[in-house]
Parts: structure tokens; sequence; C-alpha cells
């Protein structure tokens, strides 16, 4: 086994994250062979190993250090350099750097999305912190708000004294997301955002997970069911507080109001039902291959495009169900006669919880709906 996969066993022992020190004295007492009396009761020991006069501790501290900051990293290993020491750490797929930049007083979002939107130039200051950030999410902030994210592709330097990095991102647009809940997440030092920070992977997957959880999109539930299917990996489900919630503006489209929806709260639906039928679990469908469980679909029982008729948003993980795709088209397109037994069922199993989110409605009135 090589070094740094030893190291990888050992970090894990360490619950994910230390110092090259605390690695050190964690790697030595887990693997002795460092230690040349116990050579001969450890045959698995390193073949690379060549006995000398170096202690056991500054030998495997040099070889870890060659591995891991000279050489190449364990796939799920990375440093972080913000850190004093530095500490290696432990990443999945998922965990992502996240960077807060703040576009300044001198641009307006409206001149930043029309000249910056595909790339920004960074001030020398905050290079060191940069050339770590490769691959990093930039949540871009004006006025208190994150109005825009970027999937941070590439770094180049440049010849300018003043801002000798060129960074390039993928933009995403987002509704005005109030960052005070990250205020509290991150808890900055100067207790804002005024100047650049690279957060470290838990916080920043913290803050991500904060962003999905508050992410709308105007879309209808055809479309809503393809790109919940399509990017369910990339998205971290999430439900509000619960007690009743504002309902967010409508936005007017070709075919009249469009009620936004949480697709967080959709995948959250999902996973409570353990991605099972909610008509009847016995119900087979085929496995998807994004979450390898039975493909299951989200619906909400009280339709969205009767928010009107209601006082508080209807689009809260309680009144969303799991439905495998027969029983959803059914609901969709077959008789009431066929429907009404499906919809007292889902309806009798979600009053009190509805309730609970000033949803209130009666059977009869469920079934005029779906008239």
């Amino acid at each position: 086994m090589k070094i740094k996969d030893k190291a990888f066993i050992v970090l894990q022992k360490l619950g994910g994250r230390a110092t090259e020190t605390q690695l050190v004295k964690k790697y030595i007492k887990m693997y002795p062979d460092y230690d040349k009396k116990y050579i001969k009761m450890y045959p698995d020991y390193d073949k690379n190993y060549t006995p000398t006069k170096t202690s056991p501790e500054a030998k495997i501290r040099g070889t870890i250090n060659a591995e891991l900051m000279r050489n190449s990293l364990h796939d799920k290993i990375k440093v972080d350099k913000t850190k004093e020491p530095y500490e290696y750490y432990i990443v999945d797929k998922e965990e992502k750097l996240v960077v807060i930049q703040p576009i300044g007083t001198h641009n307006s979002i409206e001149d930043f999305l029309k000249n910056n939107n595909t790339r920004w130039a960074e001030k020398a200051r905050y290079k060191k912190q940069w050339l770590q950030s490769n691959g990093a999410i930039v949540l871009f902030v004006k006025n208190a708000k994150i109005f825009a994210l970027g999937q941070n592709v590439k770094i180049e330097e440049t010849d300018d004294e003043e801002y000798p990095l060129d960074y390039s991102y993928d933009l995403e647009l987002i509704d005005y997301i109030d960052y005070q809940k990250i205020l509290e997440i991150v808890k900055p030092k100067l207790g804002n955002f005024r100047t650049y920070q690279l957060l470290d992977s838990k916080t920043g997957k913290q803050v991500i997970n904060y962003i999905n959880s508050q992410k709308i999109s105007y879309i209808d539930e055809n479309s809503a069911d393809i790109e919940l299917q399509k990017n369910i990996n990339d998205i971290n489900s999430s439900e509000p507080e619960y007690k009743p919630q504002q309902i967010k503006p409508p936005k007017e489209n070709n075919n009249g109001k469009v009620y936004p929806r949480n697709l967080s709260y959709a995948k959250k639906a999902l996973e409570e039902a353990n991605f099972l039928c909610e008509v009847n679990n016995a119900h087979k469908t085929f496995t998807s291959k994004a979450t390898n469980q039975p493909y299951v679909e989200a619906h909400h029982l009280i339709p969205l495009q009767f928010q009107e008729e209601f006082l508080y948003s209807l689009d809260v993980p309680v009144n969303i169900i799991s439905l495998c795709p027969n029983c959803h088209r059914k609901l969709h397109f077959a008789s009431i006669k066929d429907k009404k037994e499906i919809l007292e069922n889902l309806l009798m199993n979600r009053y009190e919880k509805l309730k609970e989110f000033g949803i209130g409605i009666s059977k009869d009135e469920l079934f005029e709906i779906y008239t």
C-alpha cells in the first residue's frame, strides 16, 4: 500500500482533517513499520524503506510531505493552505471550495452582467489564495445580497501588476439571496463580506447547501421533473422551518402566472418517501441511473397553479408527494372517478401536516381542483 493510501486511512481515523504533525504521530501508531525494530514483525512494510539513523517520525514526516505536498495528492486528500500550519483534509466529490467575491461599490450589477459575466480580474494581494481556488464556487455579492454564483473553470496569470490574475467561470444568476444566514455560517472576522474570503470545504459546503435550499425556479411541473431528475445529485435536499411559509411572487409568461418552486424541497420529499410510490409502495418502477433508487417523480398534491386560493406557500415538502410514473400520469390525465380514492388517501396522510404549514383543504375541495 502506498504512503498516500495509508495517509488517507489515517486521516479518516482523525476525523477527516489534521495538521501534518497530527497526521505523522497517528501514522506511526497505526503503521509502525518505519521503526526498524518492527520491520520483521510487519512484512507488509513499504518496500522503498531504507533503514537510516533518522528517527521514524522525521522520516515519515519527510515521506508524507514528499508524497502529498510535492508529488501528487491522494484523489480524496487536499491541503488547506489558509490554515497556519497547513492542514490536510479529506474531500468527497460533492464538497467544493467557496469564494465570497464582493463586486465593489464602483460596479453595478448591470455593469457586472454586461462586462464581467465570464471573467474577473483579481488583485495582487489575493494571488496566493486564488491560486488554490481552481474549481471553486464563486459567490458574487452586492448590497448584502448574493445575486450570482459561478463555477471557477480557469485561472490565468497576467502581466498586470495590480491585477495579476484572471479567472473564468460559468455564471448562474440566483434570486438575490440575503446573506445574513451565510454570515451566521461563516462567522467572518469583520462581521461582513467587504473583503475577499476563501472558505474551507466544510464551511463552503454548508454555504452551498443553504444557497441551494433558497434557490427557486420559475418552471412548470414537467420542466421541474426533467430538471430534478437530470441534476438530482447536485441538488441538496432541504426543508423550510416548520411553520406557514410566505408566498414568493409569481412571474408572468405566455401561459399566465408561474409560481416559483424549490427543487431541493422536491428532492427532500422523494427521500422522505424512500423513493417509493406513495400511492402504493409495491408499485414497481425501473432503477434510476442517477440515484440508484427506484425512479419516482415529485408532484404537488395541491398544484401550484392554485396558489392564489391559499394564504401560504404550497411549495413545501409536505405538499409534495413521491409517485411512480404511472400514478403521476394518472393524477394528471385520468377521470376524477379514478382519482378520488388516491386523492383521498394522500390527503388523509398529509392533512395534519399541511395544516401546520397553514394549508387547509377538504377532500371535496381537492376533488374540485382535480376535476
